[in-house]
């Protein structure tokens, strides 16, 4: 607050600076956060006889007194039991005053005020990877969104816009986004370009002076600045998590009985929607140049501008002839997919599931362009659509890659582009076990995503937070390893003394010689260094006749150099799945299925030490309707922390 952003006598290093809060996120999730933190404060106004909310919740409210700050109200005892989209009750509490009516299909006044109160600021930044906004400035300028206008605007606005009921397409609200920072001047809390690498303890030397003392940070927040081109580092009594769950596409699932001797299929693929729109214009562009070599066409014709996409569709040959775009999903990323294939005349081969459960939620009357889809999903492949085939229940077992012949002057720039190049896949028919090949151009894998929270630093105690040099994982596999290498100790000792004839002491220190244990290190093989490999080699692959075979299979045992083991988690694996997080800590958190556990009334992260916060779609609240009751708990909760620590 405003007697915390006072400075105290303990400094830090120049390149530490403190904040209150750190907010890691700058799309909806952050903006609204920080509105709040900035010193806007929401007030509940008078509510109209005649308005049509819950009864119950109508009681409440009347009982508190007029121009309430909802900050310090029980907000936990005003949304029980209220029902809605969202399985979290603070959330529906502000819906439910921000929008009331909405379900009903009204479009009512809101009930809460907003009012800047400068003893209520607290000093925080936003931190974010690209313009505020977050992914939606990403998204393609064809894709619409799902809700209307009046559910997207963040407080203080009422609607985006002046049609309320209509959707507005991505780059509106990416415009939006943009504004509403300069409007609500929150610009100097913002630090875009900037990607956070890790989230740890803060060291405690001291106890603080006050509650904005440097002393006081829990966690230190630490990245780089692309723009700047240099890290920071930021210490914080608490940070939000707002940085959405869409970071992280899925990728293709194994296919039956997978296992080491057979993966996932594996190959160069399109797992967001802004690649596959920025994949399909360079094909149609790639189609449209072959065809004009091809036949010789000396005049370029352009067809009529398809209004509903930012690029004119081409046409040089019959559908027979054009590239086919494979389409992996059942949702509506992978619906806008096939939308746009088909818009530049590319053949859509869809690889989905029955029934496509969200396309069948969304109403015809409000979608048509989803609807569509959805019924040629149906119509299965007598359906007879131009430029769509669809495979329903099939599963891609195999990717091949095929090997172009040059035929012709290289026309574009992008032409060995991985992701371009013709593949062969095997499909598999779950039902009838039949499997159909086809040859395809590009592989649009939309079948989801999850959060990146890969800078959570998880090999910690959540108890006291002390680090650890290596996490849990690889301190087991060290022991393994080192239990396996006084066995072998153990098990050799004799053999060895009785092969080479020598004493117990002689032995000893050859044994520490790897290569005299090994016999002749210049086994002449292939492969290089092969004795030296911790898997026993049994190649007989040799330069010359005279060329011994390998001698790795006489020990196989790694040397010296490679025993120490280190940390290989975030080399394998350089997204984390957010483990211990979840709802179910077992299991990788999701937006849908497993979101972040948090205390309802406050949203405070409970697998995690005190001062760690989530809001948005890391919390299941995936529309950005729910997302101001997530701030305005966070909020309300840090400042009556601050008001306890001040007494």
């Amino acid at each position: 607050m405003r007697d915390g952003m006072k400075s105290c006598q303990h400094t830090l290093s120049d390149d530490v600076v403190y904040k209150d809060v750190v907010v890691i996120g700058n799309g909806p999730s952050g903006m609204v956060t920080s509105f709040m933190l900035a010193g806007n404060v929401p007030y509940l106004k008078e509510i109209p006889d005649n308005l049509p909310i819950d009864e119950m919740l109508r009681a409440r409210l009347q009982n508190l007194p007029p121009g309430q700050s909802l900050l310090e109200t029980d907000l936990t005892e005003l949304a029980e039991g209220l029902e809605g989209r969202s399985q979290n009750p603070l959330p529906l509490l502000m819906d439910n005053l921000l929008r009331p009516c909405a379900d009903l299909g009204l479009q009512e006044d809101s009930l809460i005020e907003w009012r800047f109160d400068a003893e209520k600021q607290i000093e925080h930044i936003v931190l974010g990877k690209g313009p505020p906004g977050g992914a939606w400035p990403t998204f393609p300028g064809s894709v619409r969104t799902l809700s209307p206008a009046a559910w997207l605007a963040l407080p203080p606005h009422a609607r985006i816009g002046p049609r309320a009921a209509s959707r507005l397409p991505a780059r509106a609200v990416a415009a939006y986004c943009a504004r509403y920072v300069h409007a609500c001047r929150l610009q100097r809390y913002f630090r875009s370009g900037a990607t956070v690498t890790h989230v740890g303890p803060a060291p405690r030397v001291a106890p603080p002076c006050r509650a904005s003392c440097p002393r006081n940070a829990n966690f230190c927040v630490s990245g780089y600045d692309h723009r700047q081109g240099r890290g920071f580092r930021y210490v914080c009594a608490r940070v939000v998590l707002a940085c959405g769950a869409s970071d992280r596409p899925n990728s293709l699932p194994p296919p039956p009985g997978a296992g080491p001797a057979r993966p996932a299929p594996a190959a160069p693929a399109a797992h967001a929607l802004p690649d596959v729109e920025r994949a399909l214009r360079r094909l149609a562009d790639r189609e449209f140049t072959e065809k004009a070599y091809e036949y010789n066409v000396s005049v370029v014709i352009y067809f009529d501008y398809f209004k509903a996409f930012d690029y004119p569709v081409r046409s040089v040959s019959a559908a027979a002839d054009r590239a086919t775009v494979l389409v992996l999903g059942s949702g509506v990323s992978a619906a806008d997919a096939v939308r746009s294939a088909r818009a530049a005349s590319l053949r859509a081969a869809h690889v989905h599931r029955l029934p496509p459960h969200a396309l069948a939620r969304l109403s015809p009357h409000d979608y048509p362009d989803y609807a569509h889809v959805y019924k040629m999903m149906l119509d299965g492949p007598s359906g007879n659509h131009p430029y769509y085939t669809p495979y329903p229940d099939h599963m891609i077992v195999e990717i091949t890659p095929i090997a172009e012949q040059e035929s012709s002057p290289k026309l574009y720039e992008d032409k060995d582009d991985a992701i371009l190049a013709l593949k062969r896949v095997k499909l598999l028919n779950l039902v009838t076990n039949e499997t159909v090949d086809l040859t395809v151009s590009l592989i649009a894998v939309l079948i989801g995503s999850k959060p990146d929270l890969f800078f959570l630093q998880t090999n910690f105690s959540l108890n006291n937070m002390v680090p650890q040099e290596e996490c849990i994982k690889c301190i087991e596999e060290k022991e393994s390893d080192e239990n396996q290498r006084q066995c072998f100790l153990r098990n050799h000792w004799h053999y060895i003394k009785s092969v080479l004839g020598q004493s117990i002491q002689i032995c000893k220190s050859r044994y520490l010689n790897y290569s005299e244990i090994n016999g002749n290190t210049d086994t002449k093989c292939v492969i290089p260094d092969c004795n030296r490999r911790s898997i026993k080699c049994v190649c007989n692959r040799l330069e010359t006749e005279k060329a011994v075979k390998c001698q790795c299979e006489i020990i196989p045992y790694s040397d010296s150099v490679k025993r120490k083991v280190t940390c290989q988690c975030h080399l394998t694996n350089p997204f984390s799945d957010g483990l211990g997080f979840g709802v179910d800590p077992s299991k990788p958190v999701d937006g849908r299925g497993n979101p972040i556990a948090i205390d309802k009334s406050t949203h405070e992260v409970l697998n995690a030490p005190k001062g760690l916060y989530a809001l948005g779609p890391l919390t299941a609240d995936n529309f950005i309707r729910f997302i101001p009751g997530g701030a305005v708990a966070i909020v309300a909760h840090l400042h009556k922390e601050m008001k306890q620590t001040t007494e």
